[in-house]
């Protein structure tokens, strides 16, 4: 009889605080024929089942997935409660190469940089999107094209924000950033502009670089949630809103991409002012689409090592070298390989085998004018 009352009281404690985890075992206990009150407590099948309930409650009190039930509330910032308190540019992130140019993974029938469409990589992880710029097809239009229109064609970037702007109205939690790039395109540079005014994404982006980068809990508790850096100083000056912000002066774009069997590598050293670290990491070969060569065209071949122990080389090289955090490591076929378990290191998350390696120190400069010392 203690047994049995130590059982039900064990497991109403769970079914109170933890119905999904305990179907249909309130209704066995207190429907069950040797209720406490009853005869037949002493029936030997009985009593072990219960052993068998109290410990189930007992195990279900203290496992992982009940634990992480009590905090199931905890505000999440980027689906980590630990980045709401972290500057924007203190967090590292995975950011996707031409972002909209998906291709078939088995039978691709244009060359293509992903293998999932934007919503898919954002709900992945994926926090910073890449959009090439060219005039679209008519005079007030931007399409998004890579390398060029004949070979993947994107759609209009109206198009493709108004689907950031529906995950963002879902994700209430997450901050995402894009990239305009691209110097010189045929499209007039307002006309930018206008397709984040018709996609109604502009409500959410940040207007203009602060003098310190906020934390993502406080864009988030701001509604400012988008962030857009822009290649070409032309796009940003024609933005008067102040939401694009240049490249110039805040983003330092390492060198990239590269050939294969190239070497990695964390220039240019000119650093100034700049306060995000844009990290190329894709490999690109020369190949010919529809009669016309092409030098910068993606490599799918190795991912397994380029998006695996190489990213995570090239990521801590780099941070030492550049003694200022990185956040965006750009990739082609994110979703090939791993590159989601060494950006959790970076931002000292917990991960899948977790243990003392998870620790990349925040290097500073003793020397200011000779970066990484």
């Amino acid at each position: 009889k203690t047994i049995y009352s130590h059982a039900l009281s064990q497991l109403n404690n769970v079914i109170t605080q933890y119905p999904s985890y305990t179907p249909d075992l309130h209704m066995t206990l207190t429907t069950h024929p040797n209720a406490v009150s009853g005869t037949r407590y002493k029936n030997t099948l009985s009593s072990a089942l219960l052993c068998v309930l109290a410990l189930v409650a007992t195990v279900l009190l203290h496992s992982p997935a009940v634990s992480a039930a009590t905090t199931s509330s905890e505000r999440l910032c980027n689906q980590h409660s630990e980045l709401c308190t972290r500057a924007y540019n203190d967090v590292s992130a995975v950011s996707t190469h031409a972002s909209f140019a998906t291709t078939d993974k088995t039978r691709p029938s244009v060359p293509g940089t992903q293998y999932k469409d934007i919503k898919g990589q954002l709900d992945d992880g994926v926090r910073g999107l890449h959009f090439n710029l060219t005039k679209g097809s008519t005079a007030s239009s931007v399409q998004l094209c890579f390398p060029d229109c004949s070979v993947n064609n994107g759609g209009e970037l109206v198009d493709t924000l108004k689907t950031v702007k529906s995950w963002l109205d879902s994700n209430t939690n997450d901050v995402v950033t894009i990239f305009l790039e691209g110097t010189s395109m045929d499209a007039s540079p307002a006309y930018v502009t206008n397709a984040f005014t018709s996609a109604g994404i502009d409500k959410y982006a940040l207007k203009g670089k602060p003098a310190t980068w906020p934390t993502l809990g406080d864009m988030i508790d701001a509604g400012t949630r988008l962030v857009v850096f822009s290649e070409s100083a032309a796009v940003a000056s024609a933005n008067t809103k102040g939401y694009f912000i240049p490249y110039a002066g805040n983003v330092l774009r390492l060198e990239g991409p590269y050939n294969y069997g190239a070497e990695w590598q964390c220039g240019p050293w000119d650093r100034s002012t700049e306060t995000i670290l844009l990290i190329p990491h894709y490999i690109v070969q020369t190949a010919s689409y529809n009669g016309k060569a092409y030098t910068d065209m993606p490599y799918p071949f190795n991912l397994g090592t380029t998006n695996g122990y190489q990213f995570e080389y090239h990521a801590v090289t780099c941070r030492g070298g550049q003694s200022i955090w990185v956040n965006f490591m750009e990739v082609d076929f994110y979703d090939q390989g791993d590159v989601f378990t060494p950006t959790l290191k970076m931002n000292s998350l917990p991960y899948t085998g977790d243990d003392a390696s998870n620790f990349y120190p925040k290097f500073f400069d003793a020397d200011p004018d000779v970066p990484g010392f």
